[in-house]
C-alpha cells in the first residue's frame, strides 16, 4: 500500500512537492517514534498530508464541491489552505485511507484546531521542519520538536501568526483557536 501512495503521489506532484512530502513523512516517524506515537498513521499522514497540492486552486475548489469540501469566506480567503480539508477527503476517495486519526491530521496539518492530538501536531511539525524548509526561526523550531512537542508546536503557531500579521496577511480563525486552546490550557 505504501508504495502505491509514492507510485500514485510521484505521478500528481512537482518533483519539489514530493520531496517535501517524503521528507514531512521521514520527520513524522522520527517525531511519532519519539513522542510513542503510532508510527504507521504518522507515516500516512506525513505522506499524504499534500496530496491535493497538485492541483490549482480553481480545480481544488471544484474538487472541493465534489467531495463536499465546504468553504468558507476565511478558507477562500487563504487559498494555500484548501489542500488541507481537500486532502483529507483525497486520502479517502483515492488512496483509500479509513484511519479517522490519519485523515484528521492531514486536514487540520495547515491552519491548526483547538484540542489537536498528538498526531495532529506532530504532521503540523514535521511540516514545517521537514530538511528542504528554510525560513527564519526553522533551526529553533527543529530543536524544540525534538526537546517538547507542546513547546514546538506553540512555536510553529506563533510563527505562522507573525508571519501573515507581518504579511498583512489573513489569519485563519483555527490558527488562532489553537493558540488559545493552547496557552488557556497551560501546555
Amino acid at each position: 500500500m505504501i508504495d502505491n501512495y509514492k507510485n500514485k503521489l510521484k505521478s500528481t506532484l512537482s518533483e519539489k512537492r514530493y520531496k517535501h512530502s517524503l521528507g514531512v513523512c521521514d520527520e513524522a516517524v522520527k517525531l511519532a517514534e519519539k513522542y510513542g506515537a503510532d508510527t504507521e498513521k504518522a507515516y500516512t499522514a506525513g505522506i499524504l498530508h499534500d496530496c491535493a497540492k497538485g492541483y490549482d486552486t480553481d480545480d481544488q475548489i471544484k474538487l472541493c464541491q465534489k467531495y463536499g469540501v465546504v468553504l468558507d469566506d476565511i478558507t477562500l480567503a487563504c487559498k494555500p489552505v484548501i489542500h488541507a480539508p481537500l486532502g483529507a477527503k483525497i486520502a479517502k476517495a483515492e488512496y483509500g485511507v479509513n484511519d479517522k486519526d490519519v485523515l484528521d491530521a492531514i486536514m487540520c496539518h495547515t491552519v491548526a484546531k483547538e484540542n489537536m492530538s498528538l498526531l495532529d501536531k506532530i504532521i503540523y511539525i514535521a511540516d514545517m521542519i521537514e530538511p528542504m524548509r528554510d525560513f527564519d526561526g526553522v533551526e529553533e523550531l527543529r530543536k524544540a520538536a525534538y526537546e517538547n512537542i507542546d513547546r514546538a508546536f506553540i512555536l510553529g503557531l506563533k510563527q505562522s501568526i507573525v508571519f501573515n500579521a507581518q504579511k498583512n496577511k489573513i489569519i485563519h480563525p483555527n490558527t488562532l483557536s489553537a493558540w488559545n486552546y493552547m496557552l488557556m490550557n497551560g501546555k
